[in-house]
This record gives C-alpha cells, sequence and structure tokens, in this order.
C-alpha cells in the first residue's frame, strides 16, 4: 500500500485492505459462534454424551475457522501464513477430545477467537468510520438546508451557513483523502499482527517439522545414491566386464592359432592385449565391488565382511549379528566403513590382528566395532581417511567415535539409527 495519499487511493491494496477489515466482523461474529458452542460444550461436560460431542465439534470448528482465515489473509492481503497441525480427530471422542486438549494449536486457535471479537469490533468500526464519516460529510453544502432544523450539529460545531459547510466539506476531503489510508494501514497491522501471533504454528515446532523433512530428504538421497550405486554395478558385471572377458577369450584362442601358424611376434603382441585385458577384468571387478558388492546384497553383511576378510593382509575376525538385516542404505554404510577402516588398518597401523564386531540393538540401532592392535594415534582431525568415514556415517544420521591412544589398541565405533 503506497504511502503517497494520491497513489494510496488509486492502489488495489487499500481498497482490498479495506475490504478485508470490513470481513473482520464477519469473522468475529463466526468466532463469537464458536466459543459460545465451546462453552456450551464445557458446561454439558458432566452429561458425557452430550458435552463431548459438542465440545469436539467446537474443537473442529476452531480449525476450520482457523484454516478459513488463513484462506481470506491469503486472498485479500496476500500473507501467506503456514498452516498448523490439525488435530487427530478419530471416532474414539475420549481420545478426540484429549487431542483437542492437549493440542498447542488449539489453545492458539482459541486465543485467536477470543482476541478477534473485540479487534473485529475494533476494525470494522474503524474502517467504517474512516469512509463513512467522510463520505458523509463531504456532500453537507448540497443537504443541510434540507435537513428538519435547515442546520446540522456536529458536536460543538453547528453548519447552519454556506461557508460552514463548505469548512466542513474541505475537512472531510482531506480526511478521505490523508487520514482515511492511514487509519485503514494502522488497523491492518493490528489485524495481521494478530494472524501471524497466534494462526501460525509455534516458532519450535514448525522448526521440528522443518528438522523432520530435511532428515527424511536427506534418507531419500542417500537411498537413491546407494540405488545408483548398485546400478552402475550392475552395468560394469554385466555390460563392460563381460565384454572385456569375451575380448580376452577371443585374444586366446588367437594366441592358440598363431602358436600353431609359427608367427611368434604377432603372438606376442596378442598375448600383451590378453594380458592387459584380464588386469583391465579385475580393475573392473575390484571398482564394481568397491561400488556395490553383489554379496552384500545376496546374502547380507556377514557374508560380504567375511570376503572382505579373507582378502586381508591383516589376520581379522568377524562377528556378525544384525537380524533382521538393516535397510539396504544402513547396510551399505557399515559395510563401507568396515572396508576402508580395515584398508587403513593394513597401510597405517602396523598390527597384528584386527576385529569386526556389528550388533543390532533392541532399540533398533546398528553398533560397529573395528579395532586392531596397532601402534595406535590415529586422528580423524589430521585429515586421514577417517574423516571420510565420518562424513558417511553423518549422512545417515549416524555417529563415529575413535578411540586410539598412542600404542594402542584403535577402536573406531559406528552407531547408526536402522528405523
Amino acid at each position: 500500500m503506497p504511502w503517497a495519499p494520491h497513489r494510496a487511493l488509486l492502489s488495489p491494496a487499500l481498497w482490498r485492505a479495506a475490504s478485508h477489515l470490513a470481513w473482520d466482523v464477519v469473522a468475529g461474529l463466526a468466532a463469537l459462534t464458536v466459543l459460545l458452542v465451546l462453552g456450551i460444550g464445557i458446561l454439558l461436560l458432566p452429561v458425557a454424551l452430550v458435552g463431548l460431542p459438542v465440545v469436539v465439534g467446537a474443537g473442529w470448528a476452531l480449525d476450520r475457522l482457523a484454516a478459513a482465515e488463513r484462506f481470506r489473509y491469503a486472498a485479500t492481503c496476500s500473507l501467506a501464513i503456514p498452516a498448523q497441525p490439525r488435530p487427530a480427530l478419530s471416532r474414539s471422542l475420549t481420545r478426540s477430545a484429549r487431542a483437542l486438549a492437549t493440542g498447542r494449536c488449539t489453545w492458539r486457535q482459541l486465543g485467536y477467537c477470543l482476541a478477534l471479537v473485540p479487534v473485529s469490533a475494533l476494525t470494522g468500526t474503524g474502517v467504517a468510520c474512516a469512509w463513512a464519516v467522510p463520505l458523509t460529510l463531504l456532500p453537507l453544502p448540497l443537504y443541510y438546508e434540507r435537513l428538519p432544523s435547515r442546520r446540522a450539529a456536529l458536536g460543538p460545531l453547528t453548519v447552519d451557513t454556506p461557508g460552514t459547510a463548505l469548512l466542513v466539506s474541505a475537512v472531510a476531503l482531506l480526511s478521505a483523502v490523508f487520514v482515511a489510508p492511514l487509519m485503514v494501514r494502522a488497523l491492518l497491522a493490528l489485524d495481521t499482527a494478530l494472524a501471524r501471533t497466534l494462526l501460525a504454528p509455534p516458532r519450535d515446532l514448525e522448526l521440528t517439522e522443518r528438522v523432520e523433512q530435511l532428515t527424511a530428504s536427506r534418507a531419500q538421497l542417500v537411498a537413491a545414491v546407494e540405488a545408483e550405486r548398485r546400478r552402475m554395478e550392475r552395468d560394469l558385471h554385466d555390460g563392460a566386464q563381460q565384454r572385456l572377458v569375451a575380448v580376452s577369450m577371443a585374444l586366446g584362442r588367437a594366441v592358440s592359432r598363431l602358436r600353431r601358424s609359427g608367427d611368434d611376434a604377432t603372438r606376442q603382441i596378442v598375448e600383451q592385449a590378453r594380458a592387459d585385458a584380464r588386469e583391465a577384468i579385475t580393475e573392473l571387478r575390484d571398482l564394481a565391488r568397491g561400488l556395490h558388492p553383489p554379496v552384500l546384497t545376496d546374502r547380507g553383511l556377514a557374508a560380504a565382511l567375511s570376503a572382505v576378510a579373507a582378502r586381508s593382509p591383516v589376520p581379522v575376525t568377524v562377528d556378525v549379528r544384525a537380524e533382521p538385516r538393516p535397510p539396504a542404505a544402513v547396510e551399505a554404510v557399515a559395510y563401507f566403513v568396515v572396508t576402508e577402516a580395515l584398508t587403513n588398518v593394513a597401510k597405517h597401523a602396523g598390527a597384528g590382528r584386527a576385529w569386526v564386531e556389528i550388533r543390532r540393538n533392541d532399540d533398533d540401532r546398528l553398533t560397529v566395532t573395528i579395532g586392531d592392535d596397532g601402534h595406535g594415534g590415529a586422528d580423524p582431525a589430521k585429515g586421514s581417511g577417517l574423516s571420510g568415514l565420518a562424513a558417511r556415517v553423518a549422512g545417515v544420521d549416524g555417529a563415529l567415535r575413535v578411540t586410539s591412544p598412542p600404542g594402542g589398541p584403535t577402536l573406531i565405533e559406528v552407531d547408526l539409527q536402522c528405523g
């Protein structure tokens, strides 16, 4: 709404605000009706069969009235007020009444209705006076002589001459141009402040919902990444790797024929190409296993980690008790954490043995413990591979703790939520 008077009078925002304030009277009457019904229901609570349905119905009406008010503010004032959580009503009147009584938003809606009744009377009267009085007095010079007493009494002022009538008309014009828009702006500010305070959900509840949304979206992102890893693994295994195997077999047949033909120079070139193809197959197999090992999907953590332990240069004891199986994303994180930790043990720890213990607890959490008897001194803050493990664990709302005093032993404890 522009501040300049001549622009304010031509602005649609001013007239939308005025109509909004005029409709406050209707909203106030609706709020008063709901409050009366709620009061009757509370008085009838000793007669449970009569009082409870009335109270629950009034609570539902409170919620619907609040929703209608948010829609009205959006339509007339372009004010988007976040919706409040709807009460958990059910067929059980007792549970519904308890949900209404314990819901913070119900009390905020009740407070809005209680405040709306006097505020609507103020805003309705104010907007009516802001426009009706100037528009009534503006044509006063045309009709004051036609009044029964041929004069108009405006408080202490008596209008009985054309000069006085013109003066009153000029003041009315100035009031319509300068005062009325300011009154509408002030009344609208009061009205919107009430709505922002009580029609919106509490700030902490809004933040909680936002955190839940972010947590859910992050879980979906992690699941999507793991699904993409599995797809890439299948494509490498069933596509490029199989073709390289076919090339290697074809080169093997070519070597046999060249050996019979006695062309040793060409045979050596083909044998080198065959050796390169075999190395490429090995690298692709390792890459596919690093993306997502098929054994993890097919047989779970115990089998997948047993295969990892069998390939480790350091003797590793694996003890996995994770039934029922965790979600695929959590299972993949646990696998890669163990794999990376055992790689670090083999490279840096100087350990004679290592162990892995995985448990699924009663509180639906998966705990992973990786230990070794090396020289210790591991520190995630130094930018080692442990910082990458912490980032991967944090992606699924997990926690990683490292205990590695000088001289060892080193313990990596990971706590993952399965729910």
